[in-house]
């Protein structure tokens, strides 16, 4: 039972009193009679203890009860028409982003052209049904855009979940619309555009080269401005031609050798002469004679070592100690 169920009415009110503090506690009550008084300090000696919960509980019905004593209405129309009121619009956009979004208004109308930056990183975490339902409810133009973003098996498999998709219970769509609201939407546009374009990079930086490239065109080609943010943003293994000399050396001295024999194997005859140009002449030698017999294959082993050299080089350049190239990706 909650509060609302074990506490008398006299009890209630010696708790709302104690919540007042000692500056408008006892301005309150000099308003009550004392044979009301008495009775409250009679109440107040069985109280026990009472938690958080169950004063914001208390709290809630004793506003509620108030309100509806002097005939107002407690809608979010109302208390919105009072915030827009009281606030310019700029200050509404830095609370709030671009509008207050009304009681009962779908979470999913809040995602426009460029949502897919912050949604689709979010989703890489989700199971495929999820995201189904997710892209099931968002705008076409959007849910399509979504949907030629994930990688291969996830985009596939949401793509099969679409075609079966089946209502799921008020309570469920409940917890995905705040948890959604929640992560993507509390900010302002410009805190969520950048979130969204920071998972968006982190996201086509640990993707394989084939997939980064067809999703950043994709960008290029629809957001063109966006995908200039996000160029300097991103980086692979094959992007190294594009550091500087003096970038080369700093990374390369870093490596282990093995590493480097590793993500060289099955790379371009460009990409190698680059790294071991990067290279000491000692371990140049050990790397060429590596590399001699190498049969052009690519391998798991050599996926991860370019992705390990690739993460090195961004850890690097969020500490300072390199930049990357503007025209990586």
């Amino acid at each position: 039972m909650d509060i609302a169920e074990t506490r008398s009415g006299r009890e209630k009110v010696a708790i709302v009193l104690l919540a007042l503090g000692n500056q408008l506690g006892p301005k309150m009550l000099q308003k009550f009679k004392s044979a009301e008084i008495k009775h409250i300090m009679d109440s107040a000696s069985a109280l026990g203890t009472v938690d958080k919960d169950d004063l914001d509980l208390l709290v809630d019905e004793f506003a509620a009860q108030f309100a509806k004593s002097l005939g107002l209405s407690t809608g979010f129309d109302e208390v919105r028409g009072l915030v827009e009121q009281a606030f310019s619009p700029s200050e509404l956009d830095s609370m709030f982003g671009t509008s207050i979004r009304k009681a009962g208004e779908p979470v999913w109308s809040k995602f426009a052209a460029g949502s897919e930056n912050a949604l689709v990183p979010y989703l890489l975490d989700e199971h495929p049904q999820t995201i189904a339902y997710v892209i099931s409810k968002l705008d076409p133009d959007l849910s399509a855009r979504c949907l030629s973003m994930l990688p291969g098996d996830m985009r596939d498999s949401a793509a099969m979940r679409l075609l079966k998709i089946q209502p799921v219970s008020e309570d469920i769509a409940r917890i995905i619309d705040t948890c959604i609201e929640r992560d993507l939407l509390t900010k302002s546009d410009a805190g969520l555009e950048e979130e969204g374009r920071r998972r968006l990079a982190a996201l086509l930086n640990k993707l394989d080269r084939e997939q980064s490239t067809a999703i950043f065109d994709s960008i290029s080609s629809t957001r063109p401005d966006e995908a200039k943010r996000l160029r300097s943003m991103i980086f692979s293994f094959e992007d190294i031609g594009k550091l500087s000399q003096a970038a080369r050396a700093v990374l390369f001295d870093k490596l282990q050798t093995e590493q480097v024999i590793a993500a060289l194997r099955g790379m371009s005859a460009a990409v190698k002469e680059v790294a071991l140009a990067s290279l000491g002449a000692r371990a140049r030698r050990m790397v060429e004679a590596e590399l001699a017999n190498d049969t052009g294959q690519v391998t798991k082993e050599g996926a991860a070592a370019r992705r390990a050299v690739a993460d090195t080089v961004l850890a690097m350049a969020g500490r300072g100690e390199l930049a990357l190239p503007e025209a990586a990706g």
